[in-house]
């Protein structure tokens, strides 16, 4: 055996524990996009969860219910459409609604008008309202 082969040897291993060392924080996984998939070097970054919440609600006539939305997501909410169903099953409809957009962070008053023919908004009694945004996410609230 030579007897410059364990200090060789030597040099050999901590080259090889350097590279190794080196490849392995080279390949360290990073965040990618909201909703990108996994792979070896993408951490899953889901996106933050969007919602919206009613703080306060009143109703001011029978046919005119008042909510009190917090944005509570990232992003603004664009409102498009609302339904509004009673205790009973009877629902109103509005698809075409221009509603306003809801900043991140931001609460507003929103008007939920019907037009009482399926029913009427009474104290005391239970209402589901789902209103929906402009990519269609939905967010029901029960009103009682």
């Amino acid at each position: 055996m030579n007897k410059d082969m364990p200090g060789s040897l030597a040099v050999i291993l901590a080259g090889v524990a350097a590279f190794g060392t080196v490849l392995a924080f080279s390949e360290q996984p990073t965040a990618c996009p909201c909703n990108s998939s996994s792979s070896a070097i993408c951490i899953h970054n889901p996106c933050p969860k969007e919602t919206l919440t009613v703080q306060s609600y009143w109703i001011n006539t029978p046919t005119n219910l008042t909510l009190n939305i917090l944005n509570a997501g990232a992003s603004p909410k664009a409102l498009i459409a609302y339904y509004v169903k009673d205790s009973n099953g009877a629902q109103y409809a509005n698809g075409n609604w221009s509603g306003p957009t809801l900043s991140p962070a931001v609460a507003i008053s929103v008007n939920i008008l019907i037009d009482g023919r399926a029913f009427t908004f009474q104290t005391g009694m239970s209402y589901t309202v789902t209103i929906v945004e402009s990519t269609y996410d939905q967010f029901t609230f029960t009103i009682t």
